[in-house]
């Protein structure tokens, strides 16, 4: 292997170089200067820090392969079960809510516009028509998780989601720094991954917030922070969703 000799000269400005990226600065700013060592080493330090913890927050393997695990915990967490004003439950803070299962409302969020969302609610259908209404209601009480049909539900309720999240990400955000941030962060991609259940109107305000972040320079952990303040802004389970997003666990 062929020997690279430096100049002193030279090899200042290499560490310069350096020291520079590290602390974010042009290089020219740090040249003619004294330099404050102790300082520097502060730098470092909060710079390992920060890689360490944005290390841990990073998702293994793709989206696609954690994505059953996210819909769970957005409906253990978050939604629950199901609701419906025939069967008389609950309507308080309901708002203009219709049938609704693990947070999939079946009308306001137009869920049988897909083959999945047909399906979905074709199963309780099922259930319907099989007990009758009145019996139908005596089992699946507010908050049911569908009992036996449990997991084929959640399944195609993942499957619903996933094709939502999909869609919000090709439209709304356009920055590719962004969408990597989202994609492998585990806080934010449950911050995003939730908006699509909360509707396209709030994905796009979230996106377009962590997107300005991103411009900015934000570090990951000050991007979880600004989720959480958005989500405040918000009011939706605004501080069951910032437990969330601040333990993700996935």
């Amino acid at each position: 292997m062929k020997k690279v000799l430096l100049t002193e000269s030279e090899l200042k400005d290499f560490i310069l170089s350096l020291i520079a990226k590290i602390l974010g600065v042009d290089v020219e700013k740090l040249k003619n200067k004294k330099i404050n060592v102790d300082k520097i080493e502060d730098k470092l330090g909060d710079v390992l820090k920060n890689k360490e913890e944005e290390s841990d927050d990073e998702l293994e393997g793709d989206v696609d392969s954690n994505w059953m695990k996210i819909t769970r915990k957005v409906i253990d967490k978050l939604e629950g079960g199901y609701w419906n004003p025939v069967c008389g439950h609950p309507t308080k803070g309901m708002g203009k809510s219709t049938e609704t299962m693990f947070g999939l409302d079946r009308f306001n969020g137009n869920i049988e516009s897909t083959e999945n969302g047909k399906k979905f609610f074709r199963i309780i259908d099922n259930e319907k028509k099989k007990d009758g209404i009145k019996n139908f209601c005596k089992e699946w009480k507010w908050g049911y998780r569908g009992g036996a049909l449990e997991e084929r539900l959640e399944n195609l309720a993942a499957k619903i989601m996933k094709h939502y999240f999909d869609r919000n990400m090709e439209n709304y955000v356009k920055d590719n720094k962004t969408k990597n941030k989202i994609l492998k962060n585990k806080g934010l991609l449950i911050h995003m991954s939730y908006a699509s259940w909360n509707g396209p109107g709030f994905f796009q305000t979230f996106a377009k917030s962590l997107e300005n972040g991103v411009k900015k320079g934000m570090s990951n952990k000050e991007l979880i922070d600004l989720a959480i303040k958005d989500r405040a802004n918000s009011r939706i389970r605004s501080e069951k969703v910032a437990n969330l997003i601040r333990n993700p666990e996935i």
